[in-house]
C-alpha cells in the first residue's frame, strides 16, 4: 500500500510541475559524416527529458516548446554512433542544431530497455546488457528463438529428448526455471510454453534480443534469478516495405517468410508470417564410442516438425494527446512435431510404442500505452493475454498398461495391450494474463521508476494413466486405467521502485527493490477411484522482498566499470519437467512443504569502448539456497501414482568469468571473440551417489565411485568460447562462427534398474558454421551450413532421453533467396 501511495504522490508532483509553454523552437538536419547525405528518420531527443521528435524523409526536423537555458540535444539512428550537441534555448526564439553521424561498426548505438526498464544506449546502461540484433539473427540463419540464442556468452541452449526435442535455456549455469523470458517486457513465456517454446517462437518479427544476467528479480519477479531475456518486436517503418524469403536445405528443411510494414501519418502497421518444415533425422545409435554412435538405429535424432507463426502490430502515434503512443499486437503459433521409431513410419502413429506426438496452439494479444506527462514524466501501461493449448501423446500409458497386465505364467513377456478405444492424449489448456503499470519521472539527477506488475495463470490438464509399480501389485487398483484431471493456478503481484541517481557525470548508482506476493496451488481428481485416500492438494504462499544495487562508474569516456548485487526468489511453480516428462499428470509430486529457492547474485564488469574495438570482462557468482531437485518418488508418494517428486536437496553456487573482444580490424571486416570459464557445485555430494543408506547405493554400490563428481552442477561446461568473423565487401557478405564447449558432467540414469548408471565427464568440442550472401538490387541470394565438420557426441544411451550434450546428427546446409521491395 505504501508503494502505491508513493507512486500517486510522485505522479501528482510531476503533473503539477509540467513545463509551461516557452515557444522555444529547435530545428536543423542530420547528415552522414561520410558522404554528407541526409539521414531520414533519425531521432532527436532532449537529454534529461522525455521530449523527442523524428526527422522526416529528407533528414530535417523541428521540435517546439523546449525548456529554456542550456540543453543537450542527442541525435540517434540505428547503424550510426549517437551525437550530442549543447544549445542555448531562448523563450520565443528559434535555435539551429545540425548533426553529422558516424557509422557504428561495433553496434554500440543500440538502445536497450531491459536492464533498468528505462532507455539507454548499450554503452551508457547502468546494468550490463548484451544485444543480439535482427541482422545477427539473420547471419545465424536462426529460424527460432532456440537457434538465435546459440552462442550468446553465458547462455547455453540444449535439447534433452530425441523423441520430442524438448529444449531449454541455461544462463550462467542455472536452468530454465531461473531465467525470465520476456516478450516486449511482459513475462508471457509461461510454464507450459517453456517446454518447447524456444523452438516455437519464430524470428521473423524479432527486432533484437536483450540479455541481462544476474540479479533481475528486483524488476522482473521470481523467475529472474539468473537474469532476463527480452524479445523486442519490430516497429513499423516509415518506408513502406514488403519482404519475402524462401529457403531450402537437406533433411527436408523448408522455410517461408513474409512481412510487410508501413507508416502513414500517425498510424503504423506491420504484419508477418513464417512457416518452417523439417523432416525427422536418424543418424546415430547407442554406443560408448563415436565409431559406435555414428550409425542409424531407426529412432529419430531430430523430430519431424511443422511450425507456423503469424501476427500483426498496429501502432497509433499521438492517438489521444501529444506524443502518446498506443500499440496493439496479436500473434498466433501452430506447431506439430512427431518423433520416435521411424521404421515403417511408426512415429506417425501417436499411440504406438516408442513414439511422441505434440501439437501446440498459442494465441496472444497485448496492448501497450505510453503517456508522457509534462517534459520529465511518463506513464506506461501494458497488458497481455495468452491462450496456450498442448495436445501430446507418448508410450507411457501403453507400457504401464502392458506391465500391469502381464500373464503371471510368463512374467518376462509383454502383457495385453489396451483397447484402442480407451486411448487418449494428454491435453493442457493454459490462460495467462500479465498486466503492468509503471511510472517514470526525471527529478534533477534522479530518474525514479515505480510500478506494479501482475501474473495470473490457470492451467487445466487431463491425461490417461494406470498404476503399474511392482510394489503396488497387491493393490485393488493395480492395472486400472484412469483419467487424471489436474488444476493448477498461480497468482503473483509485485510492487517495485528504482532510482537512477546520477551523482556525478561519471558516477551512477541505481538502488531498487521489489515486493512480491505469490500464491499457487495444484489439485487432482481422477475419473475412477484409484486410491483409498483422497489425492492431496498442494498450496504455496510466500511474500518476498528482493533488493538490488547497481553502480556504474565512467573511469574515462571509453572505460566503464559496473557492479551489480541483488537477491532473487524462485517460487516452486511451473517446472518444465512437470509438463515434459510426465505430461502434467499426477506423476510429479510437489509437497506443500517445498520451499522456494533463494539466491544472491554478484556481477562486476569492465568494458572498454574504443572507436574500432571493444574489450570486456565480466565476473559473476550466484549463491542458491534450498535448490530444488528432480528425484524419484518416495514410497508414500508412489501410493498415489506419482513416479517423481520435487524436493529441496541442498545449497549450491555458480561462478565464472566472461572475457570478450570485438574489433573492426580493417574496412568491412569485424571479428569477435568470447571466452568464459565456469564453475558450479552443490554444497554436499548428492545422496543418490554418495549415501550408503540411500536405496540406489545399497542396491548398486558402484555408484559410490561418482560421489565426488555428484557435487558438480550438471550440464555446466567448465569453459565455453565463441568466434565470430564477418566480411562484407560491397554487395557480398561472408561470415564464419564457431562455438566451443568445454568439459562438463552429465548424469546417465540407465533403464536397467540403475545397474549401469553413471556420471559422465564429457570431452571438449567445437562446432563451426558458415554463411555467404550476394545482393542483386532488391534480391539477395545466400547459402550456408551448420556444424560443417559433422561433429556428433561420443556416447549415446536411448534409454535416458535426457543424455544429450552435443549434436546427435551431422552437418545441415541451406540455400535461399530473399526479396525486399
Amino acid at each position: 500500500m505504501n508503494k502505491i501511495l508513493l507512486l500517486l504522490v510522485v505522479m501528482l508532483c510531476s503533473i503539477t510541475s509540467m513545463a509551461q509553454s516557452t515557444d522555444a523552437m529547435l530545428f536543423g538536419d542530420v547528415k552522414a559524416k561520410e558522404g554528407g547525405r541526409h539521414l531520414a528518420h533519425a531521432v532527436i531527443s532532449i537529454k534529461g527529458t522525455n521530449l523527442k521528435t523524428q526527422c522526416d524523409g529528407t533528414g530535417h526536423y523541428k521540435i517546439g516548446n523546449l525548456p529554456v537555458g542550456k540543453q543537450t540535444v542527442v541525435a540517434t539512428l540505428s547503424g550510426y554512433q549517437p551525437q550530442e550537441l549543447e544549445v542555448e534555448m531562448v523563450a520565443g526564439k528559434g535555435t539551429e542544431a545540425y548533426f553529422e553521424l558516424e557509422k557504428d561498426p561495433l553496434e554500440l548505438s543500440q538502445v536497450v530497455v531491459t536492464g533498468t526498464r528505462t532507455s539507454h544506449f548499450v554503452k551508457d546502461v547502468p546494468i550490463r546488457t548484451e544485444v543480439l540484433t535482427s541482422q545477427a539473427i539473420t547471419k545465424k540463419n536462426a529460424q527460432n528463438l532456440y537457434e538465435a540464442l546459440e552462442g550468446v556468452p553465458g547462455i547455453r541452449v540444449e535439447q534433452q529428448c530425441q523423441f520430442c526435442n524438448f529444449s531449454e535455456v541455461r544462463m550462467q549455469g542455472l536452468g530454465a526455471e531461473h531465467t525470465q523470458v520476456l516478450i516486449d517486457g511482459e513475462p508471457v513465456y509461461s510454464g507450459l510454453a517453456g517446454v518447447y517454446g524456444l523452438q516455437q517462437i519464430g524470428t521473423n518479427d524479432i527486432d533484437r534480443l536483450e540479455v541481462v544476467k544476474g540479479a533481475g528479480s528486483a524488476l522482473y519477479g521470481s523467475s529472474a534469478v539468473a537474469g532476463a531475456i527480452n524479445i523486442i518486436s519490430k516497429e513499423p517503418t516509415y518506408e513502406p516495405s514488403v519482404t519475402g524469403d524462401v529457403q531450402f536445405g537437406n533433411y527436408g528443411f523448408k522455410s517461408y517468410k513474409g512481412s510487410g510494414s508501413m507508416r502513414y501519418n500517425n498510424i503504423g502497421l506491420s504484419v508477418f508470417a513464417q512457416r518452417t518444415e523439417m523432416k525427422a533425422i536418424d543418424e546415430t545409435q547407442d554406443g560408448l564410442t563415436r565409431n559406435e554412435v555414428k550409425h542409424k538405429d531407426g529412432i529419430s535424432d531430430r523430430v519431424n516438425e511443422t511450425m507456423n507463426n503469424l501476427g500483426f502490430s498496429l501502432y497509433f502515434y499521438q492517438p489521444f494527446t501529444k506524443n502518446d503512443k498506443l500499440v496493439i499486437r496479436g500473434k498466433a503459433i501452430d506447431e506439430q512435431r512427431f518423433g520416435g521409431v521411424m521404421t515403417n513410419d511408426q512415429y506417425l502413429n501417436p499411440y504406438t510404442d516408442g513414439t511422441e506426438n505434440i501439437k501446440t496452439n498459442r494465441l496472444s494479444g497485448d496492448l501497450a500505452y505510453t503517456l508522457p506527462i509534462g517534459a520529465h514524466s511518463e506513464l506506461n501501461f501494458a497488458t497481455a493475454y495468452v491462450y496456450h493449448k498442448r495436445q501430446a501423446t507418448n508410450d507411457t500409458f501403453l507400457h504401464d498398461y502392458m506391465d500391469s497386465h502381464k500373464d503371471p505364467a510368463h512374467p518376462d513377456e509383454d502383457g495385453a495391450e489396451p483397447d484402442v478405444s480407451i486411448m487418449r492424449p494428454y491435453i493442457a489448456k493454459e490462460n495467462t494474463i500479465t498486466p503492468s503499470l509503471t511510472f517514470t519521472s526525471i527529478l534533477g539527477k534522479h530518474t525514479l521508476l515505480t510500478g506494479v506488475q501482475g501474473y495470473f495463470t490457470r492451467l487445466r490438464e487431463t491425461g490417461l494413466y494406470v498404476i503399474s509399480a511392482e510394489d503396488e501389485k497387491t493393490s485393488p487398483y493395480y492395472g486400472v486405467p484412469y483419467t487424471s484431471i489436474g488444476k493448477k493456478h498461480a497468482n503473483e503481484i509485485g510492487f517495485f521502485i528504482q532510482d537512477e541517481w546520477n551523482i556525478t557525470p561519471k558516477l551512477t548508482v541505481v538502488p531498487g527493490i521489489r515486493i512480491d506476493s505469490h500464491s499457487s496451488g495444484e489439485e487432482y481428481t481422477t475419473s475412477v477411484k484409484v486410491s483409498d485416500s483422497a489425492f492431496p492438494t498442494t498450496k504455496f504462499r510466500k511474500t518476498t522482498i528482493n533488493p538490488r544495487l547497481a553502480v556504474k562508474y565512467e573511469v574515462t569516456p571509453s572505460l566503464i566499470l559496473r557492479a551489480n548485487i541483488g537477491t532473487g526468489f524462485r517460487a516452486p511453480y511451473g517446472f518444465s519437467e512437470d509438463l515434459h516428462l510426465c505430461s502434467g499428470s499426477p506423476r510429479v509430486w510437489k509437497s506443500s512443504n517445498l520451499k522456494g529457492e533463494r539466491a544472491i547474485s554478484y556481477n562486476f564488469s569492465a568494458d572498454y569502448y574504443g572507436k574500432w574495438y571493444q574489450l570486456s570482462i565480466n565476473l559473476f557468482r550466484t549463491n542458491l539456497k534450498d535448490k530444488i531437485q528432480f528425484s524419484p518418488a518416495d514410497d508414500e508418494v508412489k501410493k498415489f501414482g506419482y513416479s517423481y517428486q520435487w524436493e529441496n536437496v541442498d545449497d549450491a553456487y555458480v561462478q565464472g568469468v566472461e572475457l570478450g573482444a570485438k574489433a573492426s580490424l580493417f574496412r568491412n571486416f569485424t571479428a569477435g571473440l568470447n571466452w568464459t570459464f565456469n564453475k558450479g557445485k552443490f554444497k554436499h555430494e548428492r545422496a543418490e551417489w554418495s549415501d550408503p543408506n540411500d536405496p540406489s547405493v545399497q542396491e548398486f554400490p558402484q555408484r559410490l565411485q561418482y560421489a565426488k563428481d555428484s557435487r558438480y552442477i550438471s550440464r555446466f561446461p567448465a569453459m565455453t568460447g565463441d568466434i565470430d568473423l564477418d566480411y562484407t565487401p560491397g554487395t557480398w557478405s561472408f561470415s564464419v562462427t564457431s562455438s566451443l564447449q568445454g568439459k562438463m558432467y552429465i548424469d546417465y540414469n540407465s533403464d536397467d534398474d540403475g545397474k549401469t548408471s553413471k556420471i559422465k565427464k564429457t570431452n571438449t568440442f567445437m562446432i563451426f558454421n558458415c554463411r555467404a550472401a550476394k545482393r542483386f538490387g532488391m534480391c539477395t541470394v545466400y547459402a550456408g551450413a551448420k556444424n560443417i565438420f559433422a561433429y556428433i557426441q561420443d556416447e549415446k544411451h536411448t534409454d535416458d532421453a535426457a543424455f544429450m550434450y552435443a549434436p546427435v546428427y551431422g552437418a545441415t546446409w541451406y540455400v535461399g533467396l530473399s526479396v525486399k521491395l
